[in-house]
């Protein structure tokens, strides 16, 4: 009860990226069975809100992530994104409130950072040995969202930042698809690639429909599975 007591007062103090690392090496080897591997899941990306005239940004996910085996073939993969990513750069200046800073990014660009928990919910099926097509549903939580306005002048860089979590929607749902190649036949790193498209709106008062829109490339990493499953079938093992 102590060590327990002990890892949720941790996981109260540390940020989401500490936690999540804490978790993963004090539970892995408890969690890890010839079913089940779980690890963590790093995930750089692109990453860009429809209909705002911007562009691709890059971004970075942290999660925690469990893949049960079914059988031979299907595995179910849910995930847990303590720091997601969403957003947008190279977005038009929009009025601020203030005429002075108006002035001073008109010819600028705003780049929209914002903060996410996601839990994406995914089936994994063997393709071919070591391949993997990936599928699934996602549900995020915006919490929260900046707007980075810059511009040069008299050739120096200038920026404002200012925080929009009240316009957008705080709910977003989406469908999500990818691939994933395993490193070992046994348990062991894997790496993919996944496409995921929002089917909410995500600000309230934007007209149109503005949706997120992100590629990921996940590293999965293993703790604490060690030799567990090895030849067993454990995780993603065998196939043919």
């Amino acid at each position: 009860m102590k060590k327990v007591a002990g890892i949720l007062l941790l996981v109260c103090v540390c940020d989401a990226l500490q936690a999540q690392v804490l978790i993963a090496i004090i539970f892995g080897d408890k969690l890890n069975t010839d079913k089940l591997e779980f690890g963590l899941v790093l995930s750089p990306g692109l990453m860009n809100i429809t209909n705002m005239g911007g562009s691709y940004k890059t971004g970075l996910n942290l999660g925690l992530y469990f893949t049960y085996k079914v059988n031979d073939r299907w595995f179910l993969h849910p995930e847990l994104i303590a720091k997601g990513s969403f957003g947008s750069e190279g977005v038009a200046p929009y009025p601020t409130g203030s005429d002075s800073l108006d002035r001073l990014f008109s010819g600028g660009s705003v780049t929209r950072r914002v903060q996410s928990f996601s839990m994406p919910l995914l089936v994994h099926y063997r393709v071919y040995k070591r391949w993997f097509a990936e599928a699934g549903v996602q549900t995020d939580l915006a919490l929260k969202a900046k707007d980075e306005f810059m511009n040069s002048v008299g050739g120096n860089p200038l920026s404002y930042t200012t925080t929009v979590t009240s316009s957008f929607n705080r709910i977003d749902f989406g469908v999500t698809a990818g691939l994933v190649y395993k490193f070992t036949s046994d348990r062991g790193m894997g790496m993919g690639i996944r496409y995921y498209y929002g089917l909410t709106d995500v600000l309230k008062d934007l007209p149109g429909v503005q949706m997120n829109s992100v590629w990921l490339v996940n590293v999965f990493i293993p703790i604490g599975s060690g030799n567990s499953g090895a030849g067993k079938g454990g995780g993603h093992a065998g196939g043919k």
